[in-house]
């Protein structure tokens, strides 16, 4: 029976594995499990699905598994492949979600392995969002196809150069939380000039922002022209608008100048501790 792996097992894993088992791409029984700890994500998911495997090391889910996901902090994915390179052969194929860590970086590691790269979105939680993936050039078309089908599964997937991950990650993974960052703002500035309270504000952004997605999506509307379809020219949104045009382009250049920075950072690291790996 062929299975499908995590190592690690927090919260984005048990989003991947639980709509795994609800899009009946596996059964519970094909699904193994390795954590280093046994947190609440695992132990509500063992709950549920106590037939799926738990693992007694990281090298039992790669001998076992057809297709393994990777699903641990950064700086912990290199030292785990080379820790368990001698059965991370050619055939195997193994998925990292960790920002910052390259494919190429990996490789360098087991050269042999057939690795991709996934970075997943909150938002495939409600069938919604973009899943990215890319591939090294050693990855089979089998399993490029199996990955590609399985996250479309769960919402929209864009396979891209991974040279363009970062930025797209910032756009697909990050942006959630950073609309609802902006609209926490929103409404607060809301309850600052008026007596609704919070429950009320927070419903009706919540509505706009809904709508205005199934606009976007549903009506085939750009940005530009749903823009055009609200804010008539000298009327009161058209001064939103005005506004944000002026203030807003200083505010993304400088979110995505501190995002690529942090990306800098954790690469930096990443290639510090490969140095120490390969020497």
């Amino acid at each position: 029976m062929a299975k499908i792996g995590f190592i690690g097992f927090g919260s984005m894993a048990t989003l991947i594995a639980t709509k795994m088992l609800e899009e009946k791409i596996a059964s519970p029984e094909e699904i193994i499990i390795y954590s280093s700890s046994e947190n609440e994500h695992l132990k509500k998911f063992y709950d549920e699905y106590p037939t799926s495997e738990l693992a007694a090391n990281e090298a039992e889910v790669f001998t076992k598994a057809e297709h393994s996901f990777i699903c641990k902090l950064p700086l912990a994915v290199l030292p785990l492949v080379k820790d368990c390179a001698a059965v991370l052969t050619s055939e195997r194929h193994v998925i990292s979600i960790a920002a910052g860590v390259s494919t190429d970086d990996i490789l360098d590691i087991v050269p042999s392995l057939q690795i991709s790269k996934l970075i997943p979105s909150l938002t495939t939680a409600v069938g919604v969002g973009t899943t990215l993936i890319s591939h090294s050039d050693k990855v089979s078309k089998n399993n490029r196809q199996w990955l590609e089908q399985t996250f479309e599964s769960f919402g929209h997937v864009m396979t891209i150069r991974e040279e363009n991950i970062d930025i797209a990650s910032d756009l697909t993974s990050s942006s959630p939380g950073i609309i609802a960052a902006i609209f926490e703002q929103f409404m607060e500035a809301a309850l600052r000039r008026s007596s609704l309270s919070d429950v009320e504000v927070f419903q009706m952004i919540n509505f706009a922002l809904a709508g205005t997605s199934k606009l976007l999506v549903e009506e085939d509307y750009t940005f530009s022209g749903l823009i055009e379809r609200v804010a008539t020219k000298g009327g009161i949104t058209a001064e939103g608008v005005e506004l944000s045009h002026k203030e807003l382009p200083a505010f993304f250049d400088e979110l995505l100048n501190r995002t690529q920075d942090k990306y800098a950072i954790s690469k930096q690291e990443i290639e510090t501790q490969k140095r120490d790996l390969l020497s």
